[in-house]
């Protein structure tokens, strides 16, 4: 193989050969073309102002840019959106001349020709009202999402937030004050995008093409929100990008000591740029009320889906979107051993009394006597002392309580917690006080209030919780599934009459880290205690004000049975295979009814209530039933006590499971037009065939609805 070389040819020799004198000169490259807006009057407040029209004859791209003395206020995209680049106070005005009248130049250039130059004035009137700009797009907002005292941040104005060190730590590509200027959404106003991005307020923020730049993925940098009270359960917010488990996100973090209490990094990598309501996320923050947190929001990840798209941190009762977790602030033991398995994972909530007055007012604790309006710190009595034994900041006692208001024995009361459900054989808390008669301590209630177990501690001294000898635990496995309260309370004014209590939480063993803790017994449960329980579902307030029928006991129902309802050999006849989803003892099922004699859709037949008066204060039947396939013969008939014509009428559709399931089986027959008549219940089985089963319990007569 041989090269041949040439000599180089002079540049004016090589453009002379291939000159053609019959050719023309070559047409000129004519400079963009800016369409004058006239003078901009928009009231202060007011970010985005208008749209600078550029075209170009060559159709060559133009890019935009600012000058001037007041250039510096105002932003530009690349389609030509122009805004205030920092909030506009007319009593406070930021242009050069101090006269609310701004003067800048638009600069086009397609790089080819001259640049074309528009100067623009915008003139900042007078609003003496207060500004409210609840502005949004392709999402939809609630009564807090624009309430200002509940904004963290929205990004309207990037230059500013650069501006606000004490508030806002900016690093990467949120510190460039070019890219702040152009602003950090360069994707929403689009031609092609604008008609789907979704924000609140008039710009979001997308570190992809941030600023104008190009490219999508190596854009990296973080925003760091300092100084934030949480004062709402939860904190909202819209984010997307990333995928699960890039270097992406926002995260949570205690201010007092930098601990991450939670993260989230988004799963949308497909979504660029924020597209509406399914890209709402909230953390919630209930366990943080009072406390100072900051906000992280970064992008660290370069590589494939490495961008992130984000709106509008405002704090709410109401959350939206994702649920991305709890910010829990971690609860350090003080002179005891912590479960670190369980202790957590299975606290009662609330249940650690780090803040009363939240618990009482918002999380549905109830308090009385002395622990009735509490502030923060109103329970913690002596548990205070250097010695005394605790997780996390507080613990109860009743000895000096309110600041001491009524001495060490005098104080009286208690505090109930809301209804949670048994899903543990254990509770383990630590409790101190009492001299083992004196009525202090804890007890189990159902959700009517009817005593379940009761605890009472025999430590009088020291009147605080003093280690781990302090751990208690109550066997729980004879409720487990079902729905209960536990109750701290001090009914005794005299000698040993307090109680130190904390962190009462479930787990599968007894906690007892320095083989000394205390066995506080077990729930035992009588046919009285167990009738009121509800197992897997939650039971209304009067459940049993009208019980029409509870099918506890097959041989002792005073409904008529037929068919393979009749004649029950024992009370439990009729169980089948109706589960643990129950109200009571049991609940029935025709799947393998009478011990499964003939299996499970064969079994066939009848029961009908006795007469029951509809009372107007109660016109809502309740009951749950599951089985059947939405057409099979089986359900509930409300019938005429007159002459057993068919009322109303319910059908189930879930052949699967067998079982009632939960609350989701809750039905509800409105009987309001036969108030002050006579009814009688019928369930019925008549299908022997494929999905020929029904499950049913508690029918009972109510003054709310259930579904």
């Amino acid at each position: 193989m041989w090269l041949k070389k040439f000599p180089l040819l002079p540049l004016a020799l090589m453009l002379g050969a291939c000159s053609n004198d019959d050719a023309g000169p070559l047409p000129e490259n004519t400079s963009p073309t800016l369409v004058d807006p006239g003078v901009i009057e928009v009231q202060e407040g007011v970010r985005n102002l208008t749209t600078i029209e550029v075209s170009d004859a060559e159709g060559n791209p133009v890019s935009l840019s600012l000058v001037g003395s007041d250039a510096a206020v105002f932003s530009i995209t690349g389609e030509g959106v122009l805004s205030f680049a920092i909030p506009t106070d007319f009593e406070q005005p930021a242009d050069a001349d101090g006269d609310n009248t701004y003067r800048f130049t638009v600069i086009a250039s397609d790089g080819f020709s001259a640049d074309a130059e528009l100067p623009v004035t915008v003139v900042v009137t007078d609003n003496e009202e207060e500004i409210e700009s609840n502005v949004y797009a392709n999402v939809t907002v609630d009564d807090s999402t624009f309430v200002q005292e509940n904004i963290i941040t929205s990004f309207e104005f990037p230059v500013s937030m650069q501006a606000e060190p004490e508030k806002y730590v900016v690093t990467g590509v949120f510190a460039d004050p070019g890219i702040a200027t152009a602003g950090w959404n360069s994707l929403e106003y689009r031609p092609e995008i604008v008609d789907t991005a979704a924000r609140i307020g008039e710009v979001s923020v997308s570190t992809c093409e941030i600023g104008g730049l190009s490219g999508c993925d190596e854009h990296v940098g973080s925003i760091t929100i300092l100084d934030i009270e949480v004062t709402h359960d939860f904190i909202t917010f819209l984010m997307s990008g990333g995928n699960g488990s890039n270097d992406l996100g926002v995260e949570v973090i205690l201010a007092a000591d930098d601990t991450v209490l939670a993260s989230y990094t988004p799963n949308s990598c497909g979504d660029a740029w924020l597209k509406g309501d399914q890209h709402y996320v909230h953390f919630d923050t209930s366990g943080l009320i009072g406390e100072t947190i900051k906000l992280r929001l970064y992008d660290n990840e370069t590589a494939g889906c490495g961008f992130l798209a984000m709106d509008h941190f405002y704090q709410t009762d109401a959350p939206r979107g994702t649920n991305a977790g709890a910010a829990v602030k971690p609860l350090n033991p003080k002179n005891v051993t912590f479960d670190e398995t369980q202790g957590m994972a299975g606290l009662i909530p609330n249940a650690s009394f780090e803040n009363p007055q939240d618990m009482v007012e918002k999380r549905g604790w109830t308090a009385s006597g002395s622990f009735a309006e509490p502030g923060i710190d109103s329970w913690e009595g002596t548990t205070i002392a250097d010695d005394g034994a605790r997780v996390g900041e507080r613990a109860i006692s009743t000895c000096e309580m309110n600041d001491n208001a009524a001495g060490c024995d005098a104080p009286v009361g208690s505090v109930i917690s809301p209804a949670f459900k048994v899903t543990q054989d254990y509770l383990n808390f630590l409790m101190g006080g009492g001299n083992g008669s004196a009525p202090v301590g804890v007890r189990l209630l159902d959700t009517f209030g009817n005593v379940l177990h009761t605890y009472i501690p025999n430590s009088c001294g020291p009147s605080y919780i003093d280690g781990d000898d302090d751990w208690t635990s109550i066997d729980m496995a004879a409720v487990k599934n079902a729905y209960v309260q536990l109750q701290v309370f001090d009914e005794e004014a005299g000698g040993c009459g307090f109680v130190s209590a904390d962190h009462f939480y479930q787990a599968a063993e007894a906690w007892n880290p320095a083989d000394n803790a205390i066995d506080g017994g077990g729930v035992t449960l009588t046919p009285a205690t167990e009738k009121q329980l509800g197992f897997n579902v939650t039971l209304g307030e009067d459940a049993f004000a009208q019980v029409i029928g509870d099918f506890d006991d097959a041989t002792a129902s005073d409904w008529t049975a037929t068919g393979d309802f009749a004649g029950p050999a024992g009370a439990d006849a009729w169980r089948g295979v109706s589960g643990e989803a129950r109200v009571g003892a049991m609940a029935v099922s025709t799947c393998e009814l009478n011990n499964n004699e003939l299996g499970c859709d064969a079994p066939t037949g009848t029961l009908t209530s006795p007469a029951v008066t509809v009372d107007a204060e109660r016109s809502y039947l309740n009951f749950l039933m599951a089985g059947g396939n939405g057409t099979a013969p089986v359900g509930l008939e409300v019938l005429s006590a007159a002459d057993e014509s068919v009322i109303a009428s319910y059908t189930p559709n879930s052949c699967g499971p067998a079982a009632i399931n939960g609350d989701d089986d809750w039905v509800t027959i409105d009987l309001g037009a036969q108030a002050g008549s006579d009814v009688k219940i019928r369930i019925f089985d008549n299908e022997p065939g494929g999905c020929g089963f029904v499950s049913f319990d508690h029918v009972h007569m109510s003054s709310e609805p259930r579904n």
